[in-house]
């Protein structure tokens, strides 16, 4: 049996052959889906117009702490990377305290590159008298509202589980 005689044979390579044209010949970004939070978007800094935007705020809370995940988009207009750490990043509450932030020891720190916005997660331990305050981000002297001064009671939210928040005025 010859199988350059096979018809499936044929259309089995011309599938193969136009994938592989396809992956290979297709630019960057064709997708049309722009990169999800905590994404490595490094789109150039002209691209977005606010230096600091809130896409969302995840609280789990562990018994009377909340650890929360703040999920934002930051704009470096520095020539120089922005490591997401304190003293450049400080989340503070109306009261004027600063929260330490939560990390692991196998989790990078998200850094921003030069000149890029990009989209990050931050990690903080938040104190049930934190969540009857306003949390304000810092980032390089700019400051952003995470979550209005309306008062949230811990007992609100289950322990274990995530809620997420897309707004600042944070309601179970």
């Amino acid at each position: 049996m010859n199988l350059l005689k096979r018809l499936e044979l044929w259309v089995l390579l011309a599938i193969i052959v136009a994938g592989l044209s396809y992956v290979f010949l297709s630019g960057p970004g064709d997708s049309g889906e722009e990169d999800g939070p905590g994404g490595n978007s490094g789109t150039p800094a002209a691209a977005s117009d606010a230096p600091l935007k809130f896409h969302r705020a995840v609280a789990e809370r562990d018994y009377g702490n909340v650890r929360l995940d703040l999920e934002v988009r930051v704009k470096n207009d520095s020539a120089d990377k922005l490591a997401m750490h304190a003293p450049e990043v400080r989340l503070l509450t109306s009261g004027g305290r600063e929260i330490p932030s939560f990390f692991l020891a196998f989790d990078a720190i998200p850094q921003v590159p030069a000149k890029t916005t990009q989209d990050v997660q931050l990690r903080y331990w938040l104190e049930a008298a934190d969540l009857k305050q306003g949390l304000t981000l810092e980032v390089q002297g700019r400051t952003l509202e995470v979550k209005s001064s309306t008062p949230l009671d811990i007992e609100t939210l289950k322990n274990g589980e995530k809620t997420t928040f897309t707004r600042v005025d944070w309601k179970p």
